[in-house]
């Protein structure tokens, strides 16, 4: 049985938090936040150790990967988590290795595609790529990255499925059969228009460019006009209508990443969809840092770069794909 996704985002920050207690960096402060966050709940509790028994099941290669350690030494069983002051070390290159197994497998809706939505839509993009379909109604359909489609057109209705990722959606007016799009138990619905539909895992964001269209959802209906956008969570109803700046609408079909003032991690969870691998977050304070920019869809690494040149952070890249991006401390001014 596939997790919800609450369970799948906690495993998500037991493995962070597994990494950075492994890391060598970790401080007193850190540990400190670790054990707050563990005994927060017993999922929490039971996801991390799930990760460090996975951590356990490769320990036992331990001798297979005596020859490949640059010192010639032994990767070290280390407690769930060491008490008292972290030492502070380097983890060896065959730790980093089985760090990087350990994200691969505990994150694994990162790294391989999700057969089940591609074999149910009739339409997908893969990472980084965007493809542009022109249906038999007139109508065309601008797929996103890493996204996914179905399309049901009948005499008396055009209906389609936004099984994840973004769409934008130029509808050909037929009074006849009203153009429905559902998604994350949401629909929209217009006769001839212009709007973008955004499927995140948790969240879906309906925004209008031409005309109007009607979002319900749980019995609810709102009609959103050119400019404006609504939400509504996988749990949660619709949000009130925000004004949005119609230029920064779509930008991505014009090859552009853009962020305005938006935390940290929704720039880089965005990003992830853009390039190859995955990009952690090591410090879950970091993902509240407010980001703002224009970057090209084409150089998605041009963003960390930006990032690392403003904001107090580091990036580690595992491999040339897996980067896990970490704070800096920055000392307090001398008084």
């Amino acid at each position: 049985m596939t997790r919800d996704l609450f369970n799948e985002a906690v495993s998500d920050e037991a493995v962070v938090w597994f990494t950075r207690l492994r890391s060598g960096d970790a401080t007193e402060d850190d540990q400190r936040e670790f054990e707050a966050w563990r005994a927060r709940s017993p999922i929490h509790a039971r996801e991390f150790d799930r990760a460090s028994a996975l951590w356990d099941d490769l320990d036992g290669l331990d001798d297979w990967a005596d020859g490949e350690l640059a010192e010639g030494k032994t990767v070290n069983h280390a407690p769930a988590y060491p008490p008292g002051r972290m030492q502070k070390r380097s983890m060896s290159r065959w730790g980093v290795s089985l760090v990087t197994v350990l994200l691969v497998v505990l994150s694994g809706s990162l790294w391989l595609p999700d057969i089940w939505v591609r074999l149910a839509s009739d339409y997908h993009t893969q990472t980084g790529e965007q493809k542009t379909l022109a249906l038999a109604d007139g109508s065309t359909i601008y797929l996103d990255t890493d996204s996914a489609l179905s399309v049901d057109f009948s005499p008396q209705a055009r209906q389609l499925v936004l099984h994840r990722g973004r769409a934008l959606f130029v509808v050909a007016p037929d009074n006849h059969r009203p153009f429905e799009v559902t998604t994350g138990g949401g629909t929209v619905r217009a006769l001839g228009t212009a709007f973008e539909v955004y499927k995140k895992p948790d969240q879906v964001a309906v925004t209008v460019l031409e005309s109007t269209v009607q979002v319900s959802r749980n019995g609810s209906v709102a009609s959103l006009i050119p400019g404006q956008r609504i939400h509504y969570g996988s749990d949660t109803d619709l949000s009130d209508v925000e004004s949005i700046d119609l230029g920064q609408i779509a930008s991505w079909r014009r090859g552009k990443l853009v962020f305005n003032d938006q935390p940290l991690g929704e720039v880089i969870d965005e990003v992830n969809r853009y390039r190859k691998g995955a990009i952690f977050i090591l410090d879950p304070q970091l993902r509240t840092s407010r980001v703002s920019g224009v970057f090209d869809t084409g150089n998605p690494d041009a963003v960390l770069q930006a990032l690392e040149d403003t904001l107090p952070i580091r990036l580690r890249r595992l491999t040339r794909d897996l980067i896990l991006l970490d704070r800096i401390e920055v000392p307090a001014p001398i008084s």
